[in-house]
């Protein structure tokens, strides 16, 4: 199993524009692993792509990436779904190209309602023949070559949020990548060999959540203390974490080597922190 984390952040890259704060300037002067582009992986065996951020044409190019022929979506976020117009970039780069190869879009049929409601531009390519869309059933396995992507719902109970299942060869992973707080962990997360997962916010849980305001986002977002306790319960081989958020670039935590440091404090667990081109073989 060969992936290509394309990008590392989240709700918003790093540099942040307009913004010269130290871990904006250090990202704008010195780019990759501090600079951070919206949230994508790709796998390489059967050209499968997750998510299409605003960046996603840029992150392609940047990885020589030849072709693309399957694309899951974990949910309608903007940063997860606004470079949707790949799609035209990939059918118009072959004029001639049949019907029988548009790129088959994955769904899932809990969030095809939030779709439609709040990201309706994704059946604008499909109403162009760019794409097919599908739409797939929690925790029912697709079939693609030697690959099985089984769409996870976390469950939550206050929004639909999904992740995937990739099994090859007895490899198994998943790719967690955005709104695990709260999540509902049953067979699926065992016996894993790799897990990509949001790295959450830093600093002690209870005392800064006691602090917060009403409504604010921290409250049903998950912290780095809680996925650890994550990953205790489900101990996979390696943990790698991403969706690195811009909103936090005037803290610490924006900066790769700091987050580099944490990573280290927790070496029986085996985890790393993302970054834009990072290539994962297993």
């Amino acid at each position: 199993m060969k992936l290509i984390i394309l990008g590392s952040g989240g709700s918003v890259s790093i540099p942040r524009p307009f913004c010269n704060c130290e871990n904006c300037s250090k990202a704008r002067k010195k780019g990759i692993p501090w600079a951070r582009t919206g949230p994508s992986i790709f796998m390489e065996e059967e050209s499968i792509l997750f998510d299409t951020p605003e960046e996603i044409r840029m992150q392609i190019e940047r990885e020589k990436i030849k072709k693309i022929k399957h694309v899951f979506y974990t949910h309608w976020h903007p940063d997860h779904t606004q470079g949707l117009r790949i799609f035209e970039h990939i059918y118009f780069s072959h004029p001639d190209k049949p019907k029988k190869e548009l790129v088959n879009v994955y769904i899932p049929e809990n969030a095809f309602s939030d779709f439609e409601k709040f990201c309706s531009s994704i059946f604008f390519p499909e109403k162009k023949g760019y794409i097919k869309i599908n739409k797939i059933q929690d925790r029912v396995p697709i079939k693609i070559g030697t690959t099985s992507i089984t769409p996870l719902d976390f469950k939550r109970k206050d929004r639909v949020r999904y992740g995937y299942l990739i099994e090859q060869n007895g490899i198994r992973t998943v790719y967690a990548p955005c709104s695990v707080f709260d999540i509902s962990l049953d067979e699926y997360y065992q016996n894993l060999d790799l897990v990509l997962m949001e790295i959450g916010w830093f600093g002690n849980t209870k005392e800064r959540r006691a602090k917060l305001p009403k409504g604010h986002a921290w409250h049903d977002h998950i912290s780095f203390e809680e996925n650890l306790e994550i990953i205790k319960k489900i101990r996979p081989q390696r943990t790698i974490l991403v969706h690195i958020d811009g909103t936090r670039h005037l803290n610490s935590d924006a900066n790769h080597d700091f987050l580099l440091k944490q990573a280290k404090k927790y070496k029986g667990f085996n985890i790393d922190i993302a970054y834009d081109g990072m290539k994962i073989e297993l």
